[in-house]
């Protein structure tokens, strides 16, 4: 049977091993995909015969959820996962990226499928982000060319141990400015700062625009494969074309040779997020399911 360990900072290498491994480009199997909701989603691991297990639990539900299992015997590993749980009696209920959907219903072909609702990952070509060509990035361009205006000294600058303070420092005013009650975006500070005050064990790429000596816009991920990660980017909303720099900037820092997609994650449902990821003109959605296998 398999026993579930809360995750710490010090099973980020572990966790990294596995998730190298993975074909499909959601942000789940990625470290800030993971770590940055471990909280929220009461996040659980195991580790048995070179394979990795994710458990969590829906948080507007509470009904448990487990990844697909990473490394080993993918076969072995589902009947061993649905025994742990039936022997809890816990029906098993899969988290599944469309990639994953085979081995799942390979072994429980009954097994109801459904799409999980606002989970889907904006995915988008490097190129398009880091250059903004073409009409449909006028709008883009345009704030962008407003920023540069107001600030002809701004400049960007990778995240470092040079000027991490510094933006740690812009972070909590950035918070201290902004409330809402939701609980994902109280986690979503919490989290950034936990990333700010462990920068190394996190193994992030971060960048920074600076403009008129201070601090405006921060974004901070990290590369898989053929795809760039967007977990972080926080910019003044009341500065013209500041979130649409960081954007583009960041994009060229991060998503270097050998990088052709860059992942900037789902929006949550929120209907002002949903507008300007797709404004962005995103080449595929990456949705997710649920694999509810029946009881026996």
């Amino acid at each position: 049977m398999l026993t579930f360990k809360p995750l710490t900072l010090e099973d980020i290498p572990l966790l990294r091993h596995y998730f190298t491994g993975q074909t499909s480009r959601v942000c789940d199997s990625t470290v800030g995909g993971t770590f940055l909701w471990r909280d929220l989603y009461q996040t659980r691991y195991a580790e048995a015969d070179g394979t990795l297990f994710l458990r969590s639990v829906l948080p507007e539900s509470g009904q448990p959820i487990c990844s697909v299992p990473m490394g080993g015997d993918v076969p072995a590993a589902l009947a061993l996962l649905e025994k742990t749980l039936r022997a809890e009696g816990t029906d098993l209920t899969l988290f599944a990226a469309r990639e994953e959907l085979d081995a799942a219903l390979a072994l429980w072909p009954e097994a109801g499928v459904e799409t999980l609702p606002d989970s889907a990952d904006y995915l988008y070509r490097a190129e398009a982000l880091r250059e903004l060509r073409g009409r449909h990035f006028a709008g883009q361009r345009n704030q962008i060319s407003q920023f540069v205006r107001a600030f002809p000294d701004w400049r960007f600058e990778p995240i470092g141990t040079d000027n991490l303070e510094t933006v740690r420092r812009y972070f909590f005013r950035y918070e201290s400015e902004r409330d809402k009650p939701e609980a994902s975006f109280r986690e979503d500070e919490r989290k950034v700062e936990e990333v700010l005050n462990h920068y190394g064990e996190y193994g992030f790429l971060g960048g920074a625009i600076r403009a008129g000596g201070s601090i405006v816009a921060m974004a901070m991920g990290e590369t898989r494969g053929d795809t760039l990660y967007v977990h972080i980017e926080k910019a003044e909303a009341q500065i013209h074309g500041a979130y649409q720099l960081i954007v583009r900037e960041f994009s060229r820092y991060a998503a270097g040779p050998g990088v052709e997609y860059i992942n900037r994650e789902d929006d949550a449902g929120d209907p002002g997020l949903r507008r300007v990821k797709q404004s962005y003109k995103p080449c595929a959605m990456l949705e997710k399911y649920l694999v509810r296998v029946p009881a026996v």
